[in-house]
């Protein structure tokens, strides 16, 4: 057991113990955010199930959380599991913290790794530490618990998104499913009038060969059957004819035909475009709701665990897209722990301030649908010069702008999906 000392700081008694805190030795109310936070469900399920109760282990995540923080207020068999499993996991992190030797310098720790959202690892090296007073402690405990606040309230507009871009991806379904059905249709009929024409263009070939056997008879006496010549000639002349508008025709038909095909490929790539970006939303509003479970007001409330794409304090610069929307893409780089600049893509903003900002930017995502010619090519220019990463996204949507900074996150690098050149 660490020893603990009281010393009186004005009207505040603050707590600091000998050597590195125990996970029973913590503060009841604090014993929710370091489970909810610092582990995932999958882990304290194992947990449970190898050192307590094989049959607890099958509970509802919420009745397991509850149940974990109960037993780990004191010193036994799971909480003795539980700090070990914490101590290897964030082991770095705790390292990290136990070269500090400054109350002030742990703070600061603390705020950084805050500030790039390593929360889960951060709360346990700072509640761990010997100098981690009850001030400190109270700071962490406020800090995490208005992280679950904005972490439910960001939750909120995901899932809203989320549900107007599914709906948009229905009713493009939908049309393609109308399309493809008129284009079935379509190409049917026009199938079948080609086997007609190709039938028709058959017998009077047949014919045409059989009037140019009679016309060569026909020549051999010209004298005795010149009015069957002329009449044979008249009528190659016509079934020439006749086969060439059928020709002509079954070309238009293929055209038509072809343009057809055109056509529902087209849609098939906007359909297949649209349902990579709910994948990417979707992805990160799932990725969003993994609740801890919560453990009850008597136990000083619970957080949520949050896990978005980890921008890990990156530089996104954001050129183009539409103006109403900017909070919006801000708001989605701040949620995945990235910092937002814009810049118009030279609507009123100027060529000098894009420079400066292309300069400063660890990624840069161009919307190619709403940015001059000159901004495009200059950004082209400058981030193949200089090893920029940047990503061309054909659309402005939250949606494509979410699977950009996805992309980002797991470092895919230069990409350009579906991008078209501003010519």
């Amino acid at each position: 057991m660490c020893e603990q000392h009281a010393t009186p700081v004005g009207s505040t008694v603050i707590t600091t113990f000998k050597g590195k805190r125990k996970l029973w030795e913590l503060n009841s109310k604090l014993l929710c955010p370091v489970i909810g936070t610092c582990l995932t469900t999958v882990e304290i399920r194992k947990l449970v199930e190898k050192v307590a109760d094989k049959q607890a282990a099958r509970n509802s995540d919420y009745w397991l959380h509850t149940w974990v923080v109960s037993n780990c207020d004191d010193k036994n068999r799971l909480s003795m599991a539980v700090q070990k499993h914490l101590d290897r996991k964030f082991s770095a992190a705790t390292k990290r913290f136990g070269q500090i030797k400054e109350r002030e310098e742990l703070k600061q720790a603390w705020k950084e790794h805050i500030d790039r959202g390593a929360a889960a690892e951060a709360l346990w090296a700072l509640l761990t530490h010997p100098l981690c007073d009850i001030p400190t402690q109270d700071m962490a405990y406020e800090t995490i618990h208005m992280l679950s606040h904005q972490v439910g309230a960001g939750e909120r507009a995901d899932l809203k998104r989320l549900h107007a871009l599914e709906k948009e991806v229905a009713d493009l379904k939908r049309n393609l499913e109308r399309s493809q059905q008129k284009a079935a249709q379509s190409l049917a009929n026009k199938e079948k009038q080609m086997i007609n024409q190709q039938r028709e263009i058959t017998l009077l070939k047949a014919e045409n060969q059989k009037l140019q056997q009679q016309l060569q008879q026909a020549t051999t006496k010209p004298g005795d059957n010149l009015e069957q010549v002329i009449q044979l000639k008249s009528e190659l002349t016509s079934a020439q004819a006749s086969a060439q508008a059928l020709a002509r025709q079954k070309e238009a038909w293929q055209q038509k035909l072809e343009q057809t095909e055109a056509q529902v490929i087209t849609l098939t790539q906007q359909l297949t475009l649209k349902q990579e970006e709910t994948i990417a939303l979707e992805g990160m509003v799932s990725q969003s709701l993994s609740p801890c479970g919560g453990c009850g007001p008597e136990k000083g409330g619970c957080t949520d665990c949050t896990k978005v794409p980890d921008l890990k304090g990156q530089k996104i610069l954001v050129v183009g897209g539409l103006h109403r929307m900017v909070d919006q893409y801000k708001a989605l780089v701040e949620r995945c722990q990235g910092e937002f600049s814009h810049h118009d893509g030279g609507v009123e903003d100027s060529r000098k301030r894009l420079d400066a900002l292309l300069w400063s930017a660890d990624a840069v995502i161009c919307a190619t649908d709403c940015i001059s010619h000159d901004a495009y090519y200059r950004l082209k220019k400058f981030c193949k010069q200089q090893g920029k990463r940047h990503l061309f996204v054909p659309s402005s949507s939250l949606s494509t702008i979410a699977k950009a900074l996805s992309d980002v996150a797991n470092d895919s690098g230069c990409i350009a999906f579906g991008a078209q050149d501003a010519s």
